[in-house]
């Protein structure tokens, strides 16, 4: 009687364990599954775009395992208001402007656009790897079930269903990884432009329609309006811009940025992406993004103690 009550444990201890070892397959494949479902559905579904500026930037470093290791804060405050995490890292700084391309489906971030870069975060290299082996596994859990489904032996598939279930509810849902890239609030957007006056002191001010000089170089704006011009690469007609007609003599190396102000610091597009008559070094069409509500004030011309200020308005 003793052995059969042994035997009876034994098997007891035996089932128990196969149920908790299928409860943990059906984890690790529903989580699995959930992520590279996640993926798969942002990358085919709509998007939309939010223009932002980025208001927090922060960094820390800590020792890991293969060397020091850096984290990256970003949040941006976007233009009706809300708070954004950016997966941007230390590709943009404090007071950009920036548009996030962000899935229809989860409100998560896929892409984010500056004036000069473009962080991909849905797609770069490594997260197309790691959710194409997903998907080979989640062909083998489909082969799995349908197996023991053959075998008649659906109910000792529970425990594996149970942990696809529990698994996709922490990945998919906002109590584990699926949260929004919405926050509750952002600090306000640094005004560089107070602190730069605060620190340098005034610069000689040109009146609007003079031609400002600073060292050699000389600048007058011709034209100033809204907008991205003619011709210019489809993307900067995400942002907010601004395109200035120049003209100028022994400019160099000379530096050509807009002040900033409450809403955010406007930044220069290269070559006015690809606009026809983009500035050559005499003459031409300047651009920069510029942040929501943005009023220009004045084209700041060189740097330090040459600067100068051309008013635009």
């Amino acid at each position: 009687m003793l052995v059969v009550f042994r035997e009876l444990d034994r098997k007891d201890g035996q089932r128990t364990n196969a149920l908790i070892i299928a409860f943990v397959i059906g984890i690790v494949w529903g989580t699995v599954a959930a992520f590279a479902g996640r993926w798969t559905v942002e990358g085919l579904a709509g998007t939309y775009n939010v223009r932002a500026v980025i208001s927090e930037w922060n960094s820390t470093t800590s020792e890991g395992q293969h060397g020091p290791r850096t984290s990256y804060e970003v949040l941006a405050i976007a233009e009706d208001g809300r708070a954004i995490e950016l997966p941007t890292r230390d590709t943009f700084g404090l007071a950009d402007p920036v548009v996030a391309r962000l899935s229809s489906v989860t409100d998560r971030v896929l892409s984010v656009r500056g004036a000069t870069d473009v962080v991909e975060a849905h797609h770069p290299w490594e997260k197309i790897t790691a959710m194409s082996l997903g998907w080979v596994l989640l062909a083998l859990a489909a082969v799995v079930l349908v197996k023991l489904a053959r075998l008649g032996v659906t109910r000792k598939a529970l425990p594996f269903l149970a942990g696809l279930a529990f698994a996709a509810f922490v990945v998919l849902t906002p109590v584990g990884f699926g949260e929004t890239a919405y926050g509750e609030v952002a600090d306000p957007v640094p005004n560089f432009w107070e602190l730069r006056r605060d620190l340098w002191g005034p610069r000689p001010v040109f009146a609007q329609g003079q031609t400002a000089v600073s060292g050699e170089a000389a600048v007058r704006v011709l034209d100033s309006r809204p907008g991205p011009p003619e011709g210019a690469e489809a993307w900067l007609s995400e942002f907010h811009v601004l395109t200035l007609r120049i003209e100028a003599s022994r400019l160099g190396g000379t530096a050509l940025e807009l002040s900033a102000d409450e809403h955010g610091e406007p930044e220069r597009v290269k070559d006015c992406a690809g606009a026809p008559g983009a500035f050559d070094g005499t003459t031409g069409l300047v651009c920069f993004v510029v942040p929501p509500g943005y009023r220009p004030q004045y084209l700041l011309v060189g740097k330090l103690e040459r600067e100068v200020l051309l008013r635009l308005q």
